[in-house]
C-alpha cells in the first residue's frame, strides 16, 4: 500500500501544470491571480523553481538543493561584494559559496588575536523577511548549543554596517561525504559514518533536530575527520521553540503550514506530507545518506526529473535492497565484492533506518550505530532475527578474529549464550527443560559479561565492542526476565549487567559527560533490580562486586551532577554492604575481591571531600586522611603473598596480574592525592605523588602494554605531572611530561576515530602542552595549541557560564598573550591581555575561582608593559595582586619567580 500524498497535493499540481509552460512574466501574472494560500504557492513556486532546468530562474541539480527557497524577485537587489570588509575583528577575502538563505564568506583573523581562517555565512539582501531571519537566527542559535569536535564551530556573530545579520563558524576544508567514500573499503566508510552519527546523535541530546542531512552538509577533511555543517532548517525539540504553534490572541490555538525546508530524496516521508518532525527524521536522513555513502547511488528515485517525482518517490517508492543493485547500476569496479558485505545485516539496517513508518524505523541515533558497531564486530544486528542460522553463521565469522588477545572462548560463549536463549524463550519446550536452560542462561551469561567482557575492554575500541555486546544482552534477558520476574538468580544477573553498562556509559574517561542521563537511568534500573535480590544474593561475591561497582557509579554521576553529599550517601551503602558480605563465610579470594572494592570506596569518599577541578564538599584535609586508610587497606591486602597467589591462580587466561591490579589501584591513589596537594598549592608534593604514580603506570604498561586502561591512566596522569613541573619551574622536565600525554592521546584519536572523547581529552591537555612549549622557548610551535585551548575554553564557557570556566578563559588568553609578546606580535597580545584583565576582575571575590582570578590578573598586569602598554602602574598593580595573593597560600615556584623579576 503506497503512502498518500498531502491533500492539497492536486491542488499545488494543477496550479504546476499551469505555470510550467509559461515564461517568467507570464508566470507571475498566472500566480499573483492564484487563489492559493501562502503555503501552497510557495509549494508551487519550489516546484517550478526546480522542476524544469531548462527554464530560467530553475535550479540546476535540484535533486541535490533545497526544495523550499525564497522565489526570485523582480525587484531584488543584487548581493553587494564584500571582499575587504571588516566583521568584528574578521577581514572578507573572498565569496565560498551560495545557500538557500545567505552567501558564505572565506575570512581571516584581522586584529592579530591569532592567525587563523573562518567561514562566514551573511543574510541575503531582501531575504530578511521575519520568516528567515527567524530561520537564520534558530541557526545562530543551534550552532551556539553544538560542542563536538565533528560539528563545525561556531566562532562569533553579528550584524553587518548594511544591517544583515551575521556568523561566523570555522572553516572546513573537506569532500562532500559521499565523494570522500568513493575507493573507500567498507570499514572506512562505516568509521566516516559512525562520526557522523555521533555527531548527529550530540544534536539530538542538545535538542534540535537537523533536518536537512545531505552529502554537501558533511565534509570529510584530509585526515579523515567528519565535519556536519549548516543547522540553516534545524528545528528545536522542544515545540515552545517554534513561533508557529503558539497560541493566538483570544485563546484559539492553530498550527500554521508555513514553508517545510527539505532536500528531496533526502528528506523522509512526514517532511514531505508537511507533518511533524523529531529526531526519527534524521535517523531516515542518515539512513538515506548512509545507503549512497555504501552503494554511490539513491535507494530510489534514480529516474526522477522533477520534484513532484522526487517527492512520489519518498512516499511511494520501497528502498531497493542494497545488495540487490547490479554493476549497471552502480558505478564502481570493486562493486560486486562490496555487494557481498552488504547481503544480510547491512540490507537489514539500512532499511530499517528507511523504514516509511517512523515506529519501524531505530528509536535512537544511538541504536542505529550500535548496530553498525555489531556489525564491525561480528555480533549480531538488532535490525535482524537472531534465528540459529543466523546465530551460528556470526560465531563462525568472528572466529577468524586475531585469538591472541586471549579471548579463544568468547565466541563459543555468544553462541552457547544465543542458541540457549533462543531454546529457552518457545513456549512449546516443558517446563523442566525451560529450568535447564534458563540455568544455562544464566552461566553462560555470567561468563560471557563477567569473564569475557573485561577482557574486551582492554584493549583499545574494546569498550565500544563491550558496550554493543551489553546492550544486546539486556535485550536478550529482558524477554526472558517477562517470563520470570520473580526469579531472584535472574534479577541479580540482570542488575549486573544492567550495572555494567551503566559504569561504561557514566564513565567520563570512555563515554563523556552528554552521556550523563542514559548513565543515570541505566544505573537506576540496575539497583532496583539489585535491591530484590540483595537479601538472598548478598553472599554471591561475583553478583556483590558488580552491585558495589554500580553503588560507585551512581556515587560519581552524583558527583558529576555538584551533589557530593548525596553521593557521600550512596557510598556509604556501598561500605556498608561491603561489610555485611565480609560477614559472611567467603574463599580468600572472594575475600580479596571485596576487600579491594572496599578499599576503593575509601578511594572515593577521598575523592568527594576534595577532588580538584570536579564537584566535591571541598576538606582537602578529610580527603587526605582517607586516602591514606585506602592506601593502607590497599597495602595490606596486597602485601600479603598467600592471598595475591591464590587470587593469581585462580585469575582467568588473558586477564591482568594481581600485581598490575595493585599498581593501578595504589597508583589512583597517589594520583588522587595529588590532586589535593594542587588544592593546596603545595605543587612539590604535588609532583612528587604523580611521580610515585607514573612509576607504577609504566610498570603496568611494561607488563601489559596493549591494555587501554593502563594508557589511558598514564595520559593522564602525565598530564598532571606536567602543570605541576610547570608550577615548579621545572620546564624540560614538564615538556617531557606534557609531550608524553599528548603523544598517548593521539594514538587514542588513530585507534578510535569515530569517538569524539579523545579530542575533547586533547583540547584539555592544550593548556599545558602549549605552556610546556613556550617555556622552552618554542612560542610559534605552541600558538596553534593556545588556539586548541582558547576554543575548548569557549565550549566550557557555552555549556556551564561559571566563575571557573571564564577564570580559565581568561588565563589561557594571557599565556598565549605571553608567546605573542615573545613572538614581538605586541599589537595582538594587547588585545588579550586587556579583555582578560576585564574578564577576571568580578572573580576576584568568589570563593572558589578568586585566588586563581587574581593570579591570572597579577600575570596579565606583569605582560602590558612587555606588550608596550602605556599604564604606568601595570607593574604595581601585579605586584600587588602576587601579594595578596601570598597572604592566603604561599606561592609557586613560577609565580615567585614572576613576582622577583618584577621587583627587579
Amino acid at each position: 500500500m503506497t503512502t498518500p500524498l498531502p491533500t492539497d497535493w492536486a491542488l499545488v499540481r494543477d496550479w504546476f501544470e499551469r505555470a510550467q509552460p509559461l515564461d517568467t512574466p507570464a508566470r507571475e501574472a498566472l500566480l499573483a491571480a492564484a487563489p492559493l494560500s501562502p503555503a501552497l504557492l510557495a509549494e508551487v513556486r519550489s516546484l517550478l523553481a526546480h522542476g524544469d532546468p531548462t527554464h530560467p530562474g530553475s535550479g540546476g541539480d535540484f535533486l541535490s538543493q533545497p526544495a523550499l527557497r525564497v522565489a526570485d524577485h523582480p525587484d531584488r537587489q543584487p548581493e553587494p561584494g564584500r571582499e575587504g570588509q571588516l566583521l568584528g575583528p574578521w577581514r572578507i577575502v573572498q565569496r565560498l559559496g551560495t545557500g538557500g538563505m545567505g552567501n558564505v564568506w572565506l575570512a581571516e583573523r584581522a586584529d592579530g588575536a591569532y592567525a587563523g581562517q573562518a567561514a562566514i555565512k551573511v543574510l541575503k539582501r531582501g531575504m530578511d523577511s521575519a520568516t528567515v531571519l527567524e530561520r537564520f537566527a534558530q541557526e545562530q542559535q543551534a550552532l551556539a548549543r553544538m560542542s563536538h569536535p565533528h560539528i563545525a564551530h561556531l566562532l562569533d556573530a553579528g550584524q553587518t554596517d548594511d544591517g544583515l545579520p551575521f556568523f561566523v563558524m570555522e572553516r572546513v576544508i573537506g569532500q562532500p561525504i559521499d565523494t570522500a567514500c568513493i575507493g573507500l573499503p567498507l570499514a572506512a566508510r562505516l568509521d566516516l559514518f559512525l562520526q557522523l552519527a555521533d555527531a548527529v546523535s550530540h544534536a539530538h541530546r542538545k535538542l534540535l533536530v537537523h533536518r536537512d542531512l545531505k552529502p554537501s552538509n558533511v565534509l570529510v577533511t584530509a585526515d579523515q575527520q567528519v565535519k556536519l555543517l549548516d543547522f540553516g532548517i534545524a528545528k528545536a525539540l522542544d515545540p515552545w521553540d517554534d513561533p508557529m504553534d503558539q497560541p493566538l490572541e483570544g485563546g484559539s490555538s492553530i498550527t500554521l503550514a508555513g514553508e517545510r525546508p527539505f532536500t528531496p530524496l533526502y528528506a523522509s516521508p512526514e517532511q514531505i506530507r508537511g507533518e511533524a518532525v523529531g529526531t526519527a527524521t534524521d535517523i531516515y536522513s542518515l539512513g538515506v545518506l548512509l545507503y549512497v555513502m555504501l552503494t554511490g547511488v539513491r535507494p530510489y528515485g534514480r529516474q526522477a526529473t522533477s520534484a513532484r517525482e522526487a517527492a512520489r518517490s519518498v512516499l511511494e517508492e520501497e528502498p531497493s535492497r542494497p545488495s540487490s543493485l547490479s554493476p549497471e547500476q552502480v558505478a564502481d569496479p570493486q562493486w560486486l565484492r562490496m555487494r557481498q558485505r552488504l547481503v544480510g545485516d547491512l540490507d537489514n539496517v539500512l532499511l530499517k533506518a528507511m523504514a516509511k513508518d517512523v515506529d519501524a524505523r531505530y528509536a535512537s541515533v544511538d541504536a542505529l550505530a550500535a548496530d553498525i558497531q555489531a556489525y564491525l564486530a561480528g555480533h549480531p544486528v538488532s535490525a535482524r532475527k537472531a534465528g540459529k542460522a543466523y546465530v551460528l553463521g556470526k560465531f563462525v565469522r568472528r572466529h577468524r578474529w586475531p585469538v591472541s588477545i586471549g579471548l579463544l572462548g568468547l565466541g563459543g560463549l555468544v553462541l552457547g549464550l544465543s542458541l540457549a536463549l533462543y531454546q529457552a524463550q518457545q513456549a512449546a519446550q516443558a517446563r523442566d527443560e525451560a529450568k535447564r536452560q534458563l540455568a544455562g542462561v544464566k552461566e553462560i551469561t555470567n561468563e560471557l559479561v563477567f569473564r569475557y567482557g573485561d577482557a574486551i575492554q582492554m584493549i583499545p575500541g574494546g569498550t565500544k565492542t563491550q558496550e554493543a555486546m551489553l546492550k544486546q544482552t539486556v535485550a536478550t534477558l529482558d524477554i526472558t526476565l517477562a517470563q520470570a520476574p520473580d526469579d531472584v538468580e535472574l534479577n541479580a544477573l540482570m542488575a549486573s549487567v544492567m550495572g555494567r553498562l551503566a559504569q561504561i556509559q557514566g564513565n567520563s574517561t570512555f563515554a563523556g559527560p552528554e552521556r550523563a542521563a542514559e548513565a543515570r537511568a541505566t544505573v537506576g534500573r540496575a539497583l532496583a533490580l539489585a535491591d530484590k535480590a540483595w537479601p538472598a544474593r548478598r553472599a554471591d561475591v561475583r553478583f556483590v562486586t558488580q552491585h558495589l561497582i554500580t553503588l560507585l557509579t551512581k556515587a560519581t554521576l552524583l558527583r558529576e551532577a555538584g551533589q557530593p553529599a548525596e553521593g557521600l550517601a550512596v557510598l556509604a551503602m556501598a561500605d556498608e554492604r561491603a561489610a555485611l558480605t565480609l560477614a559472611e563465610a567467603l574463599t580468600d579470594t572472594d575475600r580479596a575481591s571485596v576487600l579491594e572494592l572496599r578499599a576503593n570506596v575509601l578511594t572515593n569518599l577521598a575523592h568527594f571531600n576534595d577532588h580538584s577541578g570536579r564537584p566535591s564538599l571541598g576538606r582537602p584535609q578529610e580527603a587526605l586522611r582517607f586516602y591514606a586508610q585506602a592506601e593502607a587497606a590497599f597495602q595490606d591486602l596486597y602485601g600479603n603473598a598467600a592471598l595475591v597467589a591464590a587470587v593469581d591462580a585462580a585469575n582467568d587466561p588473558g586477564a591482568p596480574s594481581t600485581a598490575e591490579w595493585a599498581n593501578h589501584n595504589l597508583a589512583n591513589v597517589l594520583s588522587g592525592r595529588s590532586l589535593v596537594y594542587q588544592r593546596l598549592d603545595d605543587y612539590a608534593a604535588m609532583a612528587r605523588e604523580l611521580q610515585a604514580a607514573l612509576l607504577r603506570r609504566q610498570d603496568n604498561i611494561q607488563r601489559n602494554p596493549t591494555n587501554a586502561v593502563w594508557r589511558q591512566s598514564l595520559m593522564f596522569d602525565s598530564n598532571y605531572l606536567a602543570l605541576a613541573l610547570l608550577r615548579l619551574g621545572q620546564n624540560e622536565a614538564a615538556l617531557e611530561a606534557s609531550q608524553r600525554s599528548w603523544d598517548l592521546v593521539a594514538q587514542r584519536m588513530a585507534e578510535e576515530k569515530g569517538n569524539a572523547l579523545w579530542p575533547t581529552t586533547r583540547s584539555n591537555f592544550a593548556p599545558q602542552y602549549a605552556r610546556a612549549l613556550a617555556a622552552n622557548g618554542r612560542h610559534a610551535e605552541a600558538l596553534p595549541v593556545f588556539d586548541l585551548a582558547l576554543r575548548r575554553a569557549a565550549d566550557l564557557l557555552q555549556q556551564a557560564d561559571t566563575p571557573q570556566n571564564r577564570q580559565r578563559a581568561a588565563w589561557v588568553q594571557v599565556q598565549r598573550a605571553r608567546s605573542l609578546i615573545a613572538l614581538r606580535q605586541s599589537g595582538a597580545a594587547l588585545a588579550l591581555l586587556r579583555p582578560a584583565l576585564d574578564a577576571v576582575q568580578p572573580l576576584l571575590g568568589d570563593t572558589r575561582a578568586g585566588r586563581d582570578a587574581l593570579l591570572t590578573q597579577a600575570e596579565a598586569f606583569s605582560l602590558l608593559g612587555p606588550a608596550g602598554d602605556t599604564d604606568a602602574d601595570a607593574s604595581g598593580r601585579a605586584r600587588a595582586a602576587f601579594e595578596a595573593a601570598a597572604k592566603t597560600r604561599p606561592l609557586s615556584a613560577e609565580h615567585q619567580a614572576l613576582l622577583q623579576a618584577l621587583a627587579r
